[in-house]
């Protein structure tokens, strides 16, 4: 799946809206620029890249926080869940890695087997269907610090971020789009697996991925 870079989303989303494309240029310039800076400072302070990547992260929910702020009461935050049961879930390898990391470095031993027998009983996520991520327990998301950027950034606005943020990781020209139930039951199907994911050492999963 081929992920349009933040400028050219932005004109397709206010294809109906010209008037309002100049403003959104300008705000996701200034986006861009915060999220490359802070993408290359962690070369130096976070090498590795899931480390990077979750500083970047950090970033991003500053970003949307700001947007979220000026739009108004927008009602996403811990605990809602309507996106995590109508809308199909995709992350990307890095995304991957830390929500492994969280199941297995986060979690105790309860919620760890909790989380696992949810994810081997897993169908895939869909935008057709009334189908729950994986990660949802008891109406919450288990690995909330460290969800996908898709989560992060379900609003329009707020996705400008999420667009950014791909493109800043190089992830719209690099990186396949996994869909998240599919990706973590197969990692989790396999004991030996998800000890090599919080290494970084990504098993092959390409088949899973989204054609291009």
């Amino acid at each position: 799946m081929r992920v349009l870079n933040t400028r050219l989303w932005l004109k397709t989303e206010f294809a109906d809206r010209p008037d309002l494309l100049p403003t959104g240029m300008a705000v996701a310039d200034k986006v861009l620029a915060r999220l490359n800076t802070a993408w290359n400072q962690s070369k130096t302070t976070a090498p590795a890249q899931s480390d990077r990547y979750r500083e970047l992260l950090l970033v991003a929910d500053a970003e949307i926080g700001e947007m979220t702020a000026r739009a108004g009461d927008i009602p996403c935050r811990l605990g809602c869940n309507y996106c995590c049961k109508d809308e199909r879930i995709v992350l990307t390898e890095k995304e991957a890695v830390l929500a492994v990391r969280h199941v297995e470095e986060q979690l105790d031993s309860e919620q760890k087997t909790e989380v696992v027998t949810s994810i081997l009983a897993a169908t895939p996520t869909s935008d057709q269907a009334s189908v729950p991520c994986a990660f949802l327990i008891d109406e919450r998301c288990s690995i909330y610090a460290s969800r996908p950027v898709v989560c992060r950034s379900y609003f329009s606005a707020p996705k400008m971020v999420e667009m950014a943020v791909r493109e800043v990781t190089r992830a719209a020209k690099f990186s396949k789009l996994y869909e998240i139930n599919s990706l973590m039951q197969r990692i989790y199907a396999d004991a030996d697996k998800p000890a090599h994911w919080v290494a970084g050492r990504m098993s092959d999963e390409s088949d899973l991925a989204d054609p291009e």
